[in-house]
């Protein structure tokens, strides 16, 4: 293999590795944004008071 061979591979291999990451980590920042408002409470809990408080909004609305 030549040298440019072996860089080009090496530059598709980290942007893939970038992008895959990327993907991955992007639906862990609502969670953590979920559970820093959250705070001690357990996050079901806590989404279950924020569904229901929307709902009731709704009724009176």
């Amino acid at each position: 293999m030549k040298l440019r061979e072996k860089l080009a591979i090496f530059v598709v291999a980290v942007l893939l590795t970038l992008v895959g990451f990327n993907l991955i980590a992007a639906p862990s920042v609502d969670i953590l944004k979920i559970g820093k408002q959250a705070g001690y409470e357990i996050i079901a809990n806590y989404l279950a008071k924020v569904e229901t408080a929307a709902q009731r909004s709704l009724i009176k609305g």
